[in-house]
């Protein structure tokens, strides 16, 4: 046992410092390196190599909602709010009524093209019917190359949250491909009442997390991240337990804490990235390993015509119905449409429907991963090309954070703010020492072309600079900031001039 065991952390291990390396290329490729991380998976698995045998199923879709739950909640840590608002409404159009045209238009090609049962046809549709979170995500982390911000919130909102309604079709037309078709008034019920329950557990849960994480000082600051895990899983399956969705309770959670106040934050945000890509990797390479290639080339040409249909008229149906009264232009629906990628959650969910003991659902698993194959290399690997054809991309500054937990000094009396110098600022050209400000005020760090300098009274300020500025008292804040925007000694002077004059 103690020799299998070692066996397996040395497979594992080679495996994933594999796929590390060939991550160092993801903010250039995107997606495509999630598909090398399957391919390492293939490429070790029984097909393969033949380093690992394995063809397990139910074991598969277990971990896989683990990892989904990671990436999904990491998804919503890294959602701005603002960012969202501005395209929620458009967003929870896309993300349900969007999944339901995208499963009945390719159901219904499924059903008419190869004669296939309509259950059967419902089930394949929906898996394949929701753009899944890990993949847009991928494509958007090259921080200084992106799209505008409106598109760029309203496809990450869009893939962090359709998840539970391709879910739930999954689970609903598995179970009538199962037991037969249940009355009509038991389907509405749950259709209601399945996000209903997801939502409230979501943002009750995460009132609950916040309180005792604000309150309860642990002893060590490594003990908060494994609090956060406890609270995200038992979100997702007590949630589950009430006949709610635990993907939305979890992604509620995710956006609540990330534009939250609540102490220990940075490490939590560290933690949760490096534990999501660990999650994508592992989901990736775990996928791969379960499948067979040559079960994959005889399925290719039904996969090739479901991919087509799929790219060129079931998501761009959808999207451009979904955003038909919205401000988008004809260039931004058309990007929308093509960024409909294909990732790990739709695997997982046909990995779901392979649990069921036959013949086509393990076929069904093959298609959709091929399908997901097309989808990664072919949109995927295009996305950013488009959108630069598109004009629809801009350089950004990638602005790093300051290594301070702003948070936990909310908690003190002490006020904190960080800023930018803008050109017209009094303070630009100036030294620290010349801008009179109010004792107490202190200047921890000065970002400047993403290196951190910490000052001295003859440190001079320029435009673009970014400041942490703490204080004695929270009341002094603004006080400090004026006066870096004014010469605040010339405005007293002024004051005084204006009383004895009037």
């Amino acid at each position: 046992m103690e020799e299998l065991l070692n066996n397996f952390l040395l497979v594992g291990s080679i495996l994933l410092v594999v796929s590390v390396f060939l991550s160092k290329s993801s903010t250039k490729f995107g997606l495509p390196i999630l598909v090398l991380f399957m391919l390492v998976g293939m490429a070790a698995g029984t097909d393969g190599l033949g380093i690992i045998h394995y063809e397990d199923y139910e074991l598969t879709h277990s971990l896989s909602l683990i990892a989904i739950c990671i990436i999904i909640f990491s998804g919503g840590l890294s959602t701005e709010w603002n960012d969202v608002k501005p395209v929620l409404k458009r967003g929870v159009v896309l993300s349900s009524l969007g999944v339901v045209i995208t499963t009945a238009l390719l159901a219904a090609f499924v059903y008419f093209v190869f004669n296939v049962e309509l259950m059967e046809s419902l089930l394949l549709a929906s898996i394949l019917s929701s753009t899944d979170a890990a993949a847009v995500f991928a494509i958007f982390r090259d921080k200084r190359t992106q799209v505008r911000k409106n598109l760029r919130s309203l496809l990450e909102f869009e893939s962090g949250s359709n998840d539970p309604m391709a879910y739930f079709l999954v689970s609903l037309f598995l179970g009538f491909y199962q037991f037969g078709v249940p009355e009509p008034g038991a389907i509405a019920f749950q259709f209601i009442s399945n996000p209903m329950i997801g939502l409230a557990m979501g943002v009750f849960i995460s009132l609950c997390f916040k309180y005792i994480n604000d309150r309860v000082e642990l002893d060590y600051i490594g003990l908060y991240p494994p609090l956060t895990i406890s609270f995200l899983f038992l979100m997702y399956s007590l949630t589950t337990k009430l006949g709610g969705n635990g993907f939305l309770a979890v992604y509620i959670f995710g956006i609540f804490l990330g534009n939250s106040k609540i102490v220990h934050k940075k490490p939590l945000l560290v933690f949760f990235d490096g534990t999501s890509w660990l999650a994508q990797i592992g989901l990736f390479v775990l996928l791969g390993i379960l499948v067979f290639p040559t079960r994959i080339l005889e399925v290719s040409s039904i996969g090739i015509l479901i991919s087509v249909f799929l790219l060129l008229v079931a998501r761009p149906a959808a999207v451009f119905l979904c955003l038909l009264k919205s401000n988008f232009s004809l260039k931004e629906k058309i990007f929308i449409s093509w960024a409909g990628l294909k990732g790990a959650t739709p695997i997982v969910f046909a990995s779901f429907a392979a649990t069921v003991p036959s013949g086509s659902t393990k076929t069904m698993f093959d298609i959709v991963f091929f399908t997901v194959l097309i989808s990664a290399l072919l949109q995927g690997g295009t996305l950013k090309l488009l959108a630069k054809k598109l004009g629809l991309v801009y350089e950004s500054y990638f602005d790093p954070e300051f290594p301070i937990d702003e948070e936990l000094l909310e908690k003190t009396k002490n006020g904190n703010k960080q800023f930018r110098i803008e050109e017209d600022y009094f303070a630009v050209g100036k030294r620290l020492i010349d801008l009179n400000l109010p004792k107490g005020a202190l200047v921890l760090f000065i970002l400047r072309d993403g290196n951190f300098i910490i000052p001295d009274g003859s440190t001079t300020f320029s435009p673009q600079d970014k400041v942490l500025l703490v204080t004695n008292n929270r009341d002094d804040v603004e006080r400090s900031i004026n006066c870096f925007k004014f010469d605040v000694r010339s405005v007293a002077e002024e004051a005084d001039l204006l009383n004895k004059i009037f």
